[in-house]
């Protein structure tokens, strides 16, 4: 296996609006990439990032895109290239129970009578149609109802006692207990009682990827696991239709290693879905 880093050329960025083209064009870098390797099959895990935000030692470095890639085969460069590669053998050394820190840009879904459903919405409409049935307030809902109905009902209706609900929500959750301390209105509280739902979702399905690809996190004095996601963003795929994309998450924290084979297939293959579109790679270090 292959690690590489892959920037745009100087003088390409000098020369072109190739960046800003690219910059959300999850679809556009996924071919560009995909033009070196000689392959017909994908056989490459890709993540972007931001330059400055990696190489902040470097001159010149700035808003541009870099990606870091895991391939089974050599990135080749072609004659006048638009990418400079930077590869080395990838071949990392495990042990069972080793601790590691991990960041992984993830497409997390869930399957529900045999049709994927995006975690995120998924955990936040179950508790709000559960709200809702519970203050038996369905007959008030509009006929085509989207998740802002489900809020703006329960805020006009819910009263003190869902105020109260959500008070007890955030005070069992030991994440958010002391913003309690910081939000009184019931809208703030509504919002911070989904997240909970949303982090335990995510972390759930964190969960069922360390039993299938052999890891757990670690579990801190408290209590919690060591995970924490971020920057969920929905992608666009209108080359493959017009309601066509994919949602993702950052996740990062520390976890330990229970299945070195099946581990290190999970670093050569990726987790979750959307693979082709710069989702799956699973970075790791060594926790010092």
């Amino acid at each position: 296996m292959y690690f590489s880093r892959v920037r745009l050329r100087p003088e390409v960025l000098k020369s072109s609006q190739l960046n800003r083209v690219l910059a959300g064009n999850v679809y556009g870098a996924h071919r560009l990439l995909w033009d070196l390797f000689s392959e017909d099959k994908r056989s490459y895990l890709y993540r972007e990032e931001i330059a400055r935000e990696q190489l902040d030692s470097l001159a010149n470095v700035r808003g541009e895109s870099i990606y870091y890639m895991v391939s089974k085969s050599k990135p080749i460069e072609p004659e006048n290239s638009l990418f400079k590669v930077e590869t080395k053998i990838y071949q990392p050394q495990l042990m069972l129970k080793q601790v590691l820190s991990f960041e992984c840009r993830a497409n997390p879904v869930i399957t529900k009578q045999s049709k994927k459903h995006d975690v995120v919405m998924d955990a936040q409409l179950v508790f709000l149609k559960d709200l809702i049935q519970k203050f038996n307030l369905e007959s008030e809902l509009p006929t085509h109802t989207k998740k802002r109905d489900f809020k703006k009902l329960l805020l006009a209706k819910g009263g003190e006692s869902l105020k109260q609900q959500f008070t007890e929500i955030l005070s069992n959750d030991g994440r958010y207990a002391e913003r309690l301390q910081q939000v009184s209105s019931l809208a703030d509280k509504l919002e911070w009682a989904l997240k909970t739902q949303v982090d335990t979702a995510l972390e759930n399905w964190w969960k069922r990827q360390g039993e299938r690809c052999g890891f757990e996190l670690i579990i801190d004095p408290s209590g919690l696991s060591k995970l924490q996601n971020s920057a969920y963003q929905w992608h666009a795929l209108p080359e493959k239709g017009k309601q066509a994309g994919f949602s993702s998450v950052d996740f990062t924290g520390e976890l330990k290693v229970t299945d070195i084979e099946r581990f290190e297939q999970a670093l050569f293959n990726g987790i979750g879905r959307s693979k082709a579109f710069g989702c799956g790679l699973l970075m790791i270090k060594r926790d010092c």
